[in-house]
């Protein structure tokens, strides 16, 4: 559990210094929102939801995006999971959508990933990334990471550890990007 805090706090910290690096944060006031001539396109992944279904990130174009990287042995990855839910509900029909993306084993993903979001009764979709190619190609190496984009598919903030999407900040920085 020490462990497990400890590497919580590293990707909390890692998170905080990033933010400062780059101008973006996600915990942050609406008025915190990067303008648009600063943000920058991220690739264009394939989100795989199972055998023979998959879509691409680019068509969710139109959309505020959360992308999140997670894993079943990541604690805060397990936290933060069902903060999603209320921001879902809040913002779904306003143009958000929720995309989180386990990177477990195949094994692990499918035996997990399917009885957990059962039990959490999950509004959307998981997807899956075993081989670590999207999470490569957003430079993820610790999680959660999150990623929010704007409609036109540009980074606006990331983060790594846990964070409270349902919180009102949260709610708040999402709807300024979706009424953009």
């Amino acid at each position: 559990m020490c462990g497990v805090v400890f590497l919580a706090s590293i990707g909390y910290f890692r998170s905080n210094l990033q933010h400062a690096e780059n101008g973006m944060v996600i915990q942050a006031e609406p008025s915190d929102v990067p303008p648009a001539d600063r943000r920058k396109p991220v690739p264009d992944i394939l989100l795989v939801a199972g055998p023979g279904t998959s879509k691409k990130l680019s068509e969710f174009k139109g959309k505020v995006i959360l992308l999140s990287f997670w894993a079943s042995w990541c604690t805060p990855c397990l936290v933060e999971l069902p903060t999603f839910i209320d921001l879902h509900e809040k913002l779904a029909d306003k143009g958000l959508v929720i995309l989180p993306v386990n990177v477990d084993e195949p094994d692990t993903a499918t035996t997990f990933v399917g009885d957990f979001w059962k039990a959490k009764k999950f509004p959307f979709q998981t997807y899956y990334d075993p081989k670590h190619k999207s999470s490569e190609l957003f430079r993820v190496d610790s999680l959660p990471s999150n990623f929010v984009l704007d409609k036109q598919g540009r980074l606006v903030a990331q983060g790594y550890g846990a964070n409270d999407w349902s919180s009102e900040t949260s709610i708040k920085f999402i709807e300024q990007l979706l009424s953009e």
